[in-house]
This record gives structure tokens, sequence and C-alpha cells, in this order.
């Protein structure tokens, strides 16, 4: 029972998933050791009462009715029904010690209203009142009956065995009365006692499980705050070493435009002499003297003249590639009339197909729409679209075509080449990227053109995009904002007029 009464001193650590703890306390247990603790009282209030009242009474009534002797004996008798009850408390039988008390006080009375005469009995026999009243209760209420009943024949055939004849008076059956009243009493008021008693115990049960996950709570609060203190030390490490990262990538971005700069101008100064030797060597023999080239030089000279053309162009696309990156590409945005642009670029076409099997087609209405951007940037990446065609076109016809909507105005160049795997549609658009044509045929070049054109069309608000089935063709789609009236004041007010 003592661990009830500390029940408190439990620390709130204790886990919400062990509720044993606070579940062994029954109802009944709690209200026992309210009991166990009266009664430790009231043992020594009894014992210290009935010497008082022995003197009480040897005073009142004098020697003539009871003597001494005759008031030791109760008092004795009550003494040892008393340390017998301390002695049963302290081992924890309460429901024995109970019975003890109150068979012994019962008992004790019962002998003082058969020694005290005719006085003792007219007030004495009202102590079993009190008995009956403070003992009930301490006990069950079917036990504060069965004692009441102990408490009737005590109280009749001990008078009566001491005095030696069966006498009731009315006072004593008064007494017997009240009795029986004190112990209905006791029955309604154990009742009551035992509800108050059960919602108490509820409530603690609630504050300590309250308690309990209230704790629990503070320390998930605790670790999630050590937690994020975690994480937010690591994000700013992380946000340390993109920093570092980021500067370093620009520094490298900015000494590859450097590098890449000075590199294409150290390699067009070589090439623009091969060129134009090779050239006006092929073209101008007048220069030369007006002999003319042995079939076996001009063949060489040929392939020198078209292998330079073809570095020069690749350094001019890593040069412009490299602009892009950095930022310092410049477009001049104006208005763009069609016609002229195509014209060139099928007058520049005628050359890169050669001596193939090719037709150059147009399909686009007579009147083209006009758009927005830069006509040198426009023309260099329908060059690039067609220079691929004639690259894998070995036989057919290369189609250019223009398809006007509101907003926008589409330009498709289609070639009836081998065309292009479909994962490898949007790789071809890569830098260095290349896909695989029909018939596992590998796609030559660099790997530039469809780079920057797609990056140049972004500059100007456009688009380019790619369709193809396998030995059935490509064609590649650009896209380009229409012309408005808006778009002749800044490149500025032209975005927000888009």
């Amino acid at each position: 029972m003592a661990d009830i009464v500390n029940a408190s001193s439990v620390p709130l650590e204790a886990p919400a998933s062990q509720p044993s703890t606070d579940s062994s306390f029954s109802n009944v247990d709690f209200v026992e050791e309210i009991r166990s603790n009266r009664l430790r009282t009231l043992w020594k209030a009894t014992l210290l009462s009935i010497i008082f009242l022995a003197w009480i009474i040897l005073l009142l009534t004098g020697t003539s009715e009871t003597t001494v002797f005759d008031l030791v004996i109760p008092v004795v008798f009550v003494g040892g029904a008393s340390m017998i009850t301390n002695f049963l408390l302290n081992r924890e039988h309460y429901n024995t010690a109970t019975w003890t008390y109150a068979v012994g006080v019962i008992l004790t009375i019962a002998i003082m209203t058969g020694m005290s005469g005719e006085t003792g009995q007219d007030f004495i026999p009202f102590l079993g009142i009190l008995v009956i009243f403070v003992v009930g209760m301490l006990m069950s209420v079917v036990n504060t009956f069965i004692l009441l009943g102990i408490s009737y024949v005590a109280m009749i055939s001990i008078p009566m065995l001491i005095n030696g004849e069966l006498s009731v008076e009315r006072g004593e059956m008064f007494a017997l009365m009240l009795m029986g009243l004190a112990a209905l009493l006791v029955a309604q008021v154990s009742g009551e006692l035992y509800g108050i008693a059960e919602w108490a115990l509820d409530s603690y049960r609630k504050e300590r499980t309250t308690a309990t996950q209230l704790h629990e709570s503070r320390l998930e609060i605790e670790k999630s705050l050590l937690k994020q203190k975690n994480l937010t030390a690591q994000l700013q490490e992380l946000n340390e070493a993109l920093d570092d990262a980021r500067r370093s990538a620009e520094m490298a971005k900015h000494f590859r435009g450097v590098f890449l700069a000075n590199m294409s101008h150290e390699l067009r100064t070589p090439l623009n002499a091969i060129i134009g030797f090779s050239d006006t060597m092929l073209n101008f023999p007048v220069m030369y003297g007006g002999g003319e080239l042995p079939g076996e030089y001009r063949a060489d000279l040929e392939q020198i003249n078209t292998s330079g053309n073809h570095l020069l162009n690749i350094i001019n696309d890593i040069l412009d590639l490299s602009k892009i990156d950095a930022g310092r590409l410049e477009i001049e945005y104006e208005r763009v009339e069609l016609e002229p642009v195509f014209k060139g670029v099928l007058a520049q076409a005628v050359g890169l197909i050669g001596g193939k099997p090719i037709e150059l087609r147009r399909d686009m209405p007579d009147e083209l729409p006009d758009v927005w951007g830069d006509p040198l940037r426009i023309r260099q990446v329908i060059i690039n679209l067609y220079s691929n065609a004639a690259k894998f076109t070995q036989e057919g016809s290369i189609t250019l075509g223009v398809d006007s909507h509101r907003d926008k105005v589409i330009i498709s160049v289609s070639d009836t080449g081998p065309g292009i795997a479909t994962d490898n549609l949007e790789t071809i658009f890569e830098a260095f990227r290349q896909g695989s044509s029909g018939k596992k045929q590998k796609r030559q070049g660099a790997g530039l053109g469809l780079a920057i054109s797609r990056e140049l069309l972004g500059l100007m608000d456009g688009e380019i995009w790619a369709e193809s089935e396998v030995d059935k063709g490509a064609t590649f789609y650009i896209s380009l904002p229409r012309y408005k009236e808006a778009f002749e004041k800044t490149p500025e007010s032209a975005a927000e007029a888009r």
C-alpha cells in the first residue's frame, strides 16, 4: 500500500507504453489505503479514549458499583486489540486488522456495560453507535452489517453472562436501535466515499497520462529541434560549398571563353591563308602565270580547300557557342523578310549538296509573313539545317516549308535521308552529342550546329524540334515570333508584347 501513497514520486520519464503501474491501482486499493491510514490513527485515539472513559466512570460511579479492577480488564482488553491491530497494519493485513480492532472495541464496550452496573448500562451502550459508524467507514457495506450483528450478540450476551440474567434496559435497547441506524448511514456514506475515491483515482490516472504525453511530446520537440539545427548546419555547409563551386564554375567559364576566343583567333589567321591561297590556285590560275594545274594537284587542292572551310566553320561554331555561354552574343532585333533569307539559303544549299541527285524544293505560300529577330542568325540556323540534311541525304529531296500562325511562324526543313532514332531526337540538340541515323550509320560533324541553333532561337524567343522515323527521313522545325508593330520599339518591349 505504501507504493500507492508514493505514486506521485514516479518520474515523468516513465513511457506511456507501460501503463501497468497506474492500472494496478484499483479503486478498492485506493480506498483501503485511505482507510488504513485512518485506522492507524483510530486505534491510538481509542486506546487513549478508553482509559479516559474508564477514569470518568470510576469517578461517577464510585466504588459502590464499580471497582478499579473492573475497569482495568476492558482497558487491557482494548489495549491488546489495539496492539494486534497495529501489528497487522504493519504487515499490510488491512482486513484482518480492521476486524480485530472492531471486535476488540465492541467486546470492550460489552464488558464495560456488564461490569458497570445500572448506571453504566444507561450510557455505555451508546458508545457502540460510534463504533458502528466509525469502524463501518473502514469496512465494506456487507462487513458493516456483519459487524452490526456481532455487536448485537455481544451487547446482549456478555452482560447476561457477567450478571447471570438477561436484562435489556430501555436505554440499552434504544442504543441498539441507533446502532442499526448508524449502520444504514455508514452504508450510504461508504458508497459515496467509494464514488469519490473512484473519481479521484480516475483524475489521477488522467493527470499521469497527460503528464507522460506532455513529457514525450517535449522530448520529440527537443529531438526535432536538434535535427533541425543539424540540418541547418548541413544546409549552410552545402550552400557554402555550392557558392564555392559556382564561383569556380564561373571562373572556369570565363577562362574557357578567353581561351576559345584566343584560340579561334590564332587558328583563323593560318586557316584564312590556307583557304585563300588554295582558292586562288584553283580559281585564278592567271595569278600563277596562267598555267593549268595537273589533275592530281587539283584534287589535292580541292581537298585542302574543303577541309579548311570545314575547319573554319567548326571554329566559328565553337566561338559562337562560347559567346552564348558567356552571355556576350548580341542579337540585332529587326523586322525580317523571309524571302531574301530563303533565296540566300537556297543559293548556298546548291553548293552543300554538290553533285548528289537531290532536288531542292519549296512548300510555302506566295506571300510570306515577316518575323521578328536577327536576319543573320536566322539565316545561320536554316543553313545549319540544310547542311545536316545535305550530309545524310544521298538522293531524293530537301524541302523548305513555311506555316503561318497568329503569333508564330513555323519554318521546316525536311529530307529523305535515313532518319533519326526516336530516342535521339533530344540528344542531337546537345553540344558535342550526335545521334545515330538509319542503317546504323554514324552521324557526321562536330555536333555543334543544332546546339548553337537552339541557343540562337532561344535568344530570339524561338524554338527548334525534330520529328523523324528511321529510314523515312527527318523534319526539323523552327518557330519565330511573327512581326508586330510593337516589336519596332525595343527588345524589352518586344518581350512584353509577346
